[in-house]
């Protein structure tokens, strides 16, 4: 069987100081039938100049794209829209992978590869090599419910996703905002498909540096609207499929969520319950509104 070939996505915002560390971890790959595609979301630190002179020495394909400083989200689109690879490994810029990452997404990509099957799920781990997280329960085919919702599984993971499903899933073209939350890709494609869980470590998270990748600011109006954006959607995607699992403390938190933004983005009320799907929830928003409300003056009274 032929060998596959992957896009390894990086979005990076001034992150010269630590975007070798991806570089190191490409160079090393035993399997180098791959792209590196990055997306530069407005660096103003002069990594271009970085990443051009890695691009002259490298023995793959990279492939590089600029874009005024939007957010992470705004960079995947664009990479999902460039990507030439069957699968996709999301490498952010201040991350490390094992030499042989490449090799096992391949290996077991052909022993698992079906329809059904989005992609593969790994473990990452710490500098010292100590996994982060949860343990999947086991090294299995499931889906997403099951494995966040039931066993419950927290802790930082990785893997490598189908791109012509994440061309199905891609993120609303919201601006504004420096973050938008990935479960939002994750969890719908896992609804529809399975995925391979594997309990091996391949890459090495830094938690001293974090990955920003637009400018960090108090929360912009942007920033709430996907806030607000993104609670809806999970009531009327997420709960109704996941409701067994999804104890009555997280629902009454996400209709204070919901209320929250609505306020602070002075959105009308009218049409966050037209926007709520299922009438049992447009109830529970209508009684949960008042004391949202009033917990929210209080709260901005005392600021």
């Amino acid at each position: 069987m032929d060998q596959l070939y992957f896009t390894i996505f990086t979005p990076i915002y001034n992150r010269k100081h630590t975007i070798h560390r991806v570089w190191e971890s490409l160079i090393k790959q035993t399997n180098k039938n791959f792209e590196w595609l990055i997306v530069n979301d407005g660096s103003e630190d002069g990594v271009e100049s970085l990443l051009e002179s890695y691009k002259d020495r490298a023995d793959f394909k990279v492939r590089i794209f600029h874009q005024k400083n939007s957010g992470k989200h705004i960079a995947f689109n664009k990479a999902i829209d460039e990507a030439k690879g069957e699968l996709l490994i999301p490498a952010d810029s201040d991350d490390s992978f094992i030499p042989t990452t490449v090799e096992e997404f391949d290996k077991n990509w052909k022993k698992y590869k079906d329809d059904s099957i989005s992609g593969i799920s790994v473990l990452c781990m710490d500098e010292e090599h100590n996994i982060i997280g949860d343990k999947f329960p086991s090294e299995e085919i499931s889906n997403y419910t099951e494995i966040v919702y039931n066993h419950k599984i927290k802790g930082e993971k990785w893997g490598c996703i189908r791109v012509d499903l994440l061309r199905k899933y891609k993120f609303p073209h919201m601006l504004g905002a420096n973050f938008f939350p990935e479960s939002y890709i994750w969890s719908q494609i896992g609804l529809n498909y399975k995925t391979v869980y594997l309990n091996i470590p391949l890459r090495i998270y830094f938690q001293d540096a974090g990955n920003q990748i637009m400018k960090v600011k108090k929360k912009s109006i942007g920033t709430l609207k996907i806030e607000n954006f993104y609670a809806i959607w999970w009531m009327n995607t997420i709960l109704p499929s996941a409701s067994k699992y999804i104890s009555y403390k997280k629902r009454f938190r996400a209709f204070i969520a919901i209320w929250r933004s609505t306020f602070l983005i002075k959105k009308s009320p009218l049409s966050v319950i037209k926007q709520i799907k299922r009438v049992r929830n447009k109830v529970v928003a209508l009684l949960t509104f008042i004391p949202s409300f009033i917990v929210f003056r209080i709260i901005n009274y005392k600021k």
